[in-house]
């Protein structure tokens, strides 16, 4: 009877410690899943920006861009660092700074970075003009800081 009673409460504790975990790992999906889709709008919006640009210049028309990135979203939190001197040298510890406490406890956010580009693709009428080709690359490298050799202009289809 005793050993029920302790195999019950056992049970009972193990299914809340799980039940604790569950939510977790939802949420760490669900915020994988959202920087994808931030990823997306961020690599559409920037296209667009860059067609709309790149359609003001003489002689382009029909733009099409894409936009390709080497990274993700990159966020970097607050915390502290303390060294210690051991036998070895020195062991460096992190810990990062919170705020708030129990379940809305958060980490403090110093900055995100956004995605690094790594190519533009340009397609448009006009592309295939060598002087429109070069003001494009020189148009994208200046205003996104992106080297020319990672652009790419090419003439569009008639």
């Amino acid at each position: 009877m005793k050993n029920n009673k302790l195999l019950i409460a056992a049970a009972l504790a193990a299914l809340g410690v799980l039940l604790l975990l569950v939510p977790n790992m939802s949420d760490k999906k669900q915020d994988a899943g959202g920087d994808g889709e931030r990823l997306a709008e961020y690599s559409t919006e920037l296209e667009e920006k860059i067609a709309s640009l790149c359609a003001k210049v003489k002689g382009v028309s029909n733009v099409t861009v894409s936009v390709y990135f080497d990274t993700g979203f990159e966020t970097v939190y607050a915390c502290n660092e303390e060294s210690k001197a051991t036998s070895n040298g020195y062991n460096t510890e992190k810990k990062y700074v919170t705020v708030g406490s129990g379940s809305g406890e958060s980490m403090v956010l110093v900055f995100e970075k956004m995605p690094n580009i790594c190519g533009v693709a340009v397609v448009c009428g006009g592309g295939g003009d060598p002087y429109i080709s070069k003001e494009i690359i020189s148009l994208i490298s200046s205003a996104y800081g992106v080297s020319t050799n990672k652009i790419y202009v090419a003439e569009g289809k008639k």
